[in-house]
């Protein structure tokens, strides 16, 4: 019996060479890393953003409801005091009662946002009850540590 001569195995096959030259990979990498960077970006601003308007449109989101519910003293307590002197309680309750419809409000959107240590203004649009959008904005002062409405527009007149 002769012995059978024993072969190694063949070496594995050499990679294919790169299809993309080497200035297209690290362009690209370059490119993901932009966009990856710009998200992260992007998600932090918004964030902080959020969060530093969170006090004001909380302030208009409590003034909105008790104005829509019909207390206006409640609405009233939110108002700074230049705003409070310019639009006295019995001022506000009967423009207010008056216009009862443009506090009857489903949601808020506020697209542009402006906020600083002392004051914020937020303007974008409010959706009343009925689905009507109307142009809404609202500036607010610190005082007392508290957010407190100095001026509000809701609608275009």
């Amino acid at each position: 019996m002769t012995a059978q001569p024993t072969y190694a195995p063949p070496p594995p096959p050499a990679l294919p060479p790169s299809m993309l030259p080497n200035w297209l990979r690290v362009a690209g990498l370059g490119c993901g890393a932009v966009l990856l960077l710009g998200s992260v970006v992007g998600t932090v601003v918004y964030a902080v953003v959020h969060l530093a308007t969170a006090g004001p449109d909380a302030t208009i989101k409590a003034f909105l409801t008790a104005a829509g519910n019909g207390d206006y003293d409640a609405a009233h307590a939110y108002f700074a005091e230049p705003l409070k002197q310019v639009q006295p309680l019995a001022t506000f309750r009967s423009v207010a009662a008056a216009n009862r419809n443009l506090f009857q409000v489903q949601d808020t959107t506020f697209n542009n946002r402006s906020v600083d240590l002392t004051g914020a203004e937020l303007s974008g649009t409010v959706t009343l009850t009925g689905g009507t959008q109307l142009p809404a904005t609202f500036k607010l002062v610190r005082e007392n540590g508290q957010w407190r409405l100095i001026s509000y527009q809701i609608g275009s007149g």
